[in-house]
């Protein structure tokens, strides 16, 4: 019996990040057998259970005071579990996780983390308030928590080596993330998302997807693209940039500023069947992040056969040994070096998207990594 708790899960479709991967992981862990459900506050939904392909989503009433941080209805529900059941929580900044902790020491079960990328001390590595909280927390709650648990799941021999830095002594488990194999529209379907936007076959297009907030560094893209000349490509950006409004704002002022407004395009939030068109519809996809745990979006324009450059930002170091993607250095400079050999050469750049392609399926395929996790869960002891 398996229980995944996470602070916020949207309905299949509109998951992303943590959640996407808590419902493939979840879903791939229950076709092969396992007893799994996903538990996680929702004031509006508190109370009932709703099936996404076969897969249980448990709604439990969020606490007064703290919202979907803490519910004191799940932790009672973790005290009716057997002795066997595992608990699996994700993220970390969050209450949520304490009470999984406490229900677990109290009640003798195994309990699991998966921080997905959030304790990288890039992230509060400043002296601004929100880093020192950071700090504190880690201190006082995170690491204390981590360390009574049956393990923690990093996603790359870095982030592992993340957690034995900040004083992590729990098993720490490499997991990667994984990726169903992704789905790219005809040809002509990317033509017509080119002439939508006024380009032909001929012209050279990089796609950024994802969430359009600071630390993707998407301005490093933008003045990547002017740096490549008049003749250079065009980008696609699919994600919205009215989320964080006044990064998105300052998005459009390094746009005018680099003199490149005709030639980037912003798609917007973009559904499966769009993302499919903007695979087809483009060359090389880009990603420039300075932290990430392991970002899907990469993982799926690996699938997709799409040559990636991504900077060391975004962890895929071993990817890179393997020739899947190209990896780079911070800054735009380093970001118009790495792009231009696989804009020039088209043939050169298929085939690198097919190695990215076939490490990507080799790699990240879920039930592999389900199976990794099951193993993980049977293996596992209380760390005291």
């Amino acid at each position: 019996m398996i229980r995944h708790i996470v602070y916020e899960c949207l309905p299949g479709a509109y998951a992303g990040g943590v959640q996407k991967m808590v419902f493939e992981l979840a879903s791939a862990q229950r076709r092969l057998g396992a007893d799994v459900e996903i538990w996680t506050p929702d004031a509006l939904r508190a109370g009932s259970t709703e099936f996404f392909d076969e897969l249980p989503i448990r709604y439990f009433a969020s606490s007064p005071l703290l919202g979907l941080a803490r519910s004191f209805r799940l932790k009672q529900e973790i005290a009716t579990l057997p002795k066997t059941a595992i608990l699996h929580a994700h993220n970390t900044f969050n209450p949520l996780n304490l009470q999984v902790g406490a229900a677990a020491a109290e009640h003798g079960l195994k309990a699991f983390y998966h921080p997905h990328g959030a304790l990288d001390p890039a992230l509060f590595s400043d002296w601004s308030p929100k880093s020192l909280k950071k700090r504190l927390y880690i201190r006082a709650f995170s690491r204390p928590n981590l360390n009574r648990s049956a393990g923690v799941f990093a996603l790359t021999p870095l982030e592992r080596n993340q957690f034995l830095t900040l004083g992590v002594t729990a098993p720490i488990h490499v997991v990667p993330n994984g990726i169903r194999p992704v789905t790219v529209a005809s040809t002509e379907q990317g033509l017509a998302l080119r002439r939508q936007h006024g380009l032909d076959a001929t012209d050279r297009v990089m796609l950024f997807v994802g969430r359009i907030t600071p630390k993707k560094r998407l301005e490093d893209i933008i003045q990547a693209l002017s740096l490549l000349g008049a003749s250079a490509p065009h980008l696609f950006i699919a994600g919205s940039p009215k989320i964080e409004s006044a990064y998105g704002e300052s998005l459009f002022r390094t746009v005018r500023s680099c003199g490149c407004a005709a030639r980037v395009h912003w798609l917007g939030f973009l559904d499966e069947s769009a993302k499919a068109a903007a695979y087809a519809a483009s060359d090389v996809f880009v990603h420039a992040s300075e932290s990430e745990g392991m970002a899907l979006a990469i993982l799926e324009a690996m699938s997709a056969g799409l040559p990636v450059v991504a900077t060391r930002g975004c962890y895929m170091t071993e990817a890179a040994a393997t020739g899947a993607l190209v990896q780079c250095e911070q800054g735009a400079a380093a970001l118009a070096a790495a792009v231009a050999p696989l804009l020039a050469d088209r043939k050169a750049a298929r085939a690198q998207g097919l190695v990215g392609q076939a490490h990507a399926h080799r790699v990240h395929a879920w039930e592999t990594l389900a199976r990794a996790t099951l193993r993980i869960y049977a293996e596992g002891a209380p760390h005291l």
